[in-house]
């Protein structure tokens, strides 16, 4: 995947990595506050051995007290310096428990000793530590003191008395809700990419390429600049489609669950550009094709003529724009997607035919009315549209394998990308439909 497909990846699922990194930060928020605050403090003794005078013995006397300096962390943090700091404070923990809160290190090559304590609040943590150094001194002095009424061998002594913390050492909020932000960005990627990974939508014409195996005749993008330069290649496709045939009759169906009738129209007007003369007609039973799109619902029409071969489909209303003549859909009734696919639709296909060089059938969507497939049997040529990023592989899979069982000549499919708003006039009497792609058109009659 290039670098562009992880960036379209993430503008889509943004919701996802947002929700992710703020369901992780909020996490760590409520951990940070689960960890009670705790402050430090540190008492610094200096270890001495008792020595001659000279400077042999204060050389030999350094020598020894850093051997010891080794043992006595084990010392300052055993079980006998805390029973006796318990009993001396009065404290109600256990001496196990002080045992957890004090810590001892000595820096290499000194005979200096800090015993660190931590504790709740500062005073605490203050008052324990110099605790723990007395305690501490006065054992070294019993141990090191090897005849009764003689000095001690060694001696600690506090040089630096534990001071009284100013700031608590933890919890470190600020690191541990930056570690969620960092933990919540990459699973968030994680995530959205595993979303996108396993999510059927068609976002892309390669991805509807590689899901049906049709080719891609074009995509219709929503600025009227590129659109009209979609709508040339797809003449282009439709004009050697045709070959050295008098006339050529192409049904658009929409292989997403509604219709897209500007495909259609914009086709029909970029074919009759070319001095070709073309007929449009408004098959689409589902109430939202042509008709209604160039408000042509007060014209009677293939329903009419279904029922009662009337009104003769010799002077028909014209796009006057695009100087494509159109055939709407007339005043439908619940027999007209019957009437569709019998053999009189088959005879106005014919009839147009030897009035004109393209005959458009724009009808509903195939996977909302099943029509489309017998109609595509009196058609020279089928175009599937396909809105990306609403429809689904498994549905437009559905769709085209219905076409190739029914033996119809499924050329190929036209992609749209769905717009936000919409130039189409709407009528009252016509129902509201999605937002189709805005593709520079006004259509009137």
């Amino acid at each position: 995947m290039a670098l562009s497909d992880y960036t379209g990846i993430a503008r889509r699922r943004w919701l996802t990595v947002v929700a992710t990194v703020l369901a992780c930060m909020a996490l760590a928020w409520a951990y940070a506050s689960t960890i009670p605050t705790a402050y430090v403090s540190t008492t610094r003794m200096y270890v001495s051995m008792a020595t001659g005078t000279s400077v042999n013995d204060s050389y030999q006397g350094g020598l020894a007290a850093q051997q010891r300096i080794t043992s006595y962390p084990y010392v300052a943090t055993g079980a006998t310096v805390a029973d006796r700091v318990v009993d001396r404070l009065g404290l109600t923990i256990s001496p196990g428990e002080l045992q957890g809160k004090v810590s001892a290190t000595f820096p290499p090559a000194t005979t200096l000793l800090d015993i660190t304590v931590t504790d709740s609040t500062p005073e605490g943590a203050r008052q324990l530590s110099r605790a723990v150094a007395d305690e501490f001194a006065q054992l070294v002095a019993e141990m090191e003191t090897t005849v009764i009424g003689a000095a001690p061998a060694a001696r600690a002594s506090v040089i630096d008395p534990a001071p009284l913390p100013s700031e608590p050492v933890g919890p470190n909020t600020k690191r541990i809700l930056a570690l969620g932000l960092v933990v919540g960005l990459g699973l968030g990627f994680l995530l959205a990419f595993l979303r996108d990974r396993f999510d059927p939508t068609i976002r892309t014409p390669e991805q509807l390429g590689r899901s049906t195996g049709l080719p891609i005749l074009g995509t219709i993008s929503r600025r009227n600049t590129d659109a009209a330069k979609d709508i040339g290649r797809l003449r282009a496709h439709v004009t050697a489609a045709r070959g050295d045939r008098d006339r050529m009759v192409v049904m658009l169906t929409s292989f997403t669950e509604r219709s897209k009738p500007c495909v259609a129209a914009r086709l029909a007007k970029a074919l009759a550009d070319t001095g070709a003369r073309v007929a449009l007609i408004d098959a689409d039973t589902s109430g939202d094709g042509v008709t209604g799109r160039l408000d042509m619902q007060s014209y009677a029409g293939v329903a009419e003529w279904l029922r009662d071969q009337y009104p003769p489909l010799t002077e028909l209303p014209l796009w006057s724009e695009a100087g494509v003549s159109v055939v709407p859909l007339g005043s439908a009734d619940e027999r007209t997607p019957d009437l569709l696919t019998s053999e009189r639709f088959a005879d106005i296909l014919s009839g147009l035919g030897e009035r004109f060089d393209y005959v458009l059938v724009a009808t509903a969507p195939v996977l909302t009315d099943s029509a489309a497939l017998s109609l595509s049997a009196h058609c020279d040529a089928t175009i599937a549209v396909v809105e990306l990023g609403t429809t689904k592989a498994p549905r437009v899979r559905a769709a085209a394998d219905s076409f190739a069982a029914s033996g119809s000549g499924l050329i190929g499919a036209v992609t749209t990308v769905p717009a936000r708003t919409r130039r189409f006039p709407q009528s009252k009497k016509r129902r509201s439909a999605p937002s189709e792609p805005d593709l520079g058109l006004v259509y009137s009659p």
